[in-house]
């Protein structure tokens, strides 16, 4: 039979259970990672802003499987050859410059915002190129 010797003596243990919960509670909150990359073909959970790129893709490299990079910003190119639709954006120092190569510029202009995303590669540290990649203004439901 389980007897209780001192409701005191179990109020430390009590206490520290109630902290440790509070804090676990609290750390379950806090905002999630701020990721850019996802799988291909998915939204990543969090879409970069332009200064923030250069350090959130510091150490990743471009890897035998497709990764996918978002990122919004205000166009700095856009060009359309005929075939192919070239939307740059990004790229004032110390931010590298991003290019989204997709099908058409949705009347896309320089100085719109917008949001890209696509199969990352970095060609140098100061150029990442999404391809393929999609581009949508950010008030635009995601698909």
């Amino acid at each position: 039979m389980f007897r209780l010797r001192s409701t005191r003596s179990l109020l430390p243990a009590f206490m520290a259970v109630l902290v440790l919960g509070s804090m676990q509670h609290a750390r379950a909150q806090e905002a999630p990672e701020k990721d850019p990359f996802a799988d291909a073909d998915m939204q990543p959970s969090y879409r970069a802003q332009c200064h923030e790129v250069r350090a959130l893709t510091k150490d990743r490299g471009t890897g035998e499987t497709r990764v996918d990079f978002s990122v919004t910003g205000p166009l700095a190119l856009v060009h359309f050859d005929g075939t192919l639709a070239y939307l740059g954006l990004c790229g004032t120092a110390p931010d590298p410059k991003v290019l989204c190569v997709t099908y058409q510029t949705n009347d896309m202009k320089v100085g719109d915002v917008v949001t890209v995303a696509g199969g990352y590669s970095r060609p140098n540290p100061d150029f990442i190129v999404l391809d393929p990649c999609l581009a949508r203004r950010p008030e635009e439901s995601d698909r």
